[in-house]
């Protein structure tokens, strides 16, 4: 039996390069997902979930938007998966700045 769907938002497929901090460390990784209440991205290093985390967002045309947010799960696939399940984490935004909302009206 599938599992009901709770999402608010449908999810729009967009990459994005998403550059974070880590215990200190830059960490990059690449958004799989966006939505106006989260975003999924795609990372080698993944945070602990219910960690917050400030992220910013490289847009086209060197735009770039700076999101807050609670780490909602974190996973890391094995390799054999890794072409078709994605390794990373979820984030659900919290102060969104209002850039976020109308860069997110144009996908």
């Amino acid at each position: 039996m599938a599992m009901a769907e709770r999402r608010s938002f449908a999810r729009k497929k967009r990459r994005f390069l998403v550059e974070f901090n880590l215990q200190g460390s830059s960490c990059t990784g690449f958004t799989y997902d966006v939505s106006p209440s989260g975003i999924f991205v795609r990372s080698l290093r993944l945070p602990k979930p219910g960690s917050f985390l400030t992220a910013n967002l490289h847009l086209a045309m060197g735009k770039r938007i700076a999101v807050r947010g609670r780490v909602i799960r974190s996973f890391r696939v094995p390799a054999e998966l890794a072409r078709v399940v994605p390794s990373g984490f979820s984030m659900a935004l919290s102060d969104t700045p209002e850039d976020y909302f109308q860069f997110f009206a144009t996908l």
